[in-house]
């Protein structure tokens, strides 16, 4: 694991600065890209979290709490928002097709990794209410093998709190949306991606939101 770069060895220790500073670790720690946008660049929508559910439910449903039924609602998710005035969001670029196979959870744990390090390090900056997110659940990526995750088992503590964030897609927010608005090309990835393709890009991403 990476060690995070302290107040001291960053060469700041001005709260101001630390935003920035996220950006150049979250690329240090393999984001494709990284970028600092107003915290109304968060769309949320409820039909968004929705789809864990339904039409085809997602097989890490009620499994982590950072997943539904367990996570904040949309609405819950986008009246707490009030708190933050920033978000760090970043991303790693992949194949799109490589995200249909178990590739994808590779690439979730090093999104769920660089979320976990950045909400550190904004910590260790002043950002004292800082959040990290991640794509996709972290009991699929961090604790497959167990039987039901530690949290929700009678509230132990997680197996991995360096590692495992709350779901993004499960408060809803819109990637694409947010996507579009860092300037990031977005491809859809679903039935109709050939897993033989390896020239259309996706992404995968992750944020730390900041007060």
């Amino acid at each position: 694991m990476t060690p995070l770069p302290s107040s001291s060895s960053t060469g700041t220790s001005d709260p101001q600065d630390g935003p920035q500073q996220l950006l150049a670790l979250a690329r240090s720690l393999g984001a494709t890209d990284a970028v600092l946008l107003p915290i109304n660049a968060l769309v949320v929508e409820d039909r968004f979290a929705a789809m864990c559910a339904a039409p085809y439910r997602c097989p890490s449903y009620g499994l982590a709490p950072g997943c539904p039924p367990h996570a904040p609602s949309a609405a819950d998710f986008r009246a707490n928002l009030a708190n933050f005035r920033l978000v760090a969001v970043f991303k790693i670029d992949a194949p799109a097709a490589s995200l249909l196979n178990e590739n994808r959870l590779d690439v979730a744990r090093s999104i769920h990794r660089i979320a976990a390090h950045l909400e550190r390090a904004a910590l260790d900056f002043g950002c004292i209410r800082a959040r990290g997110m991640a794509a996709g659940s972290c009991k699929e990526l961090f604790c497959a093998d167990a039987a039901i995750c530690a949290v929700l088992d009678h509230s132990q503590p997680c197996r991995h709190p360096d590692l495992a964030r709350p779901s993004i897609s499960a408060v809803g927010i819109d990637v694409k949306a947010l996507a579009d608005r860092a300037g990031w090309p977005f491809a859809r990835i679903d039935t109709e991606t050939e897993e033989e393709d390896q020239s259309t890009m996706a992404l995968m991403a992750g944020l730390v939101l900041l007060a």
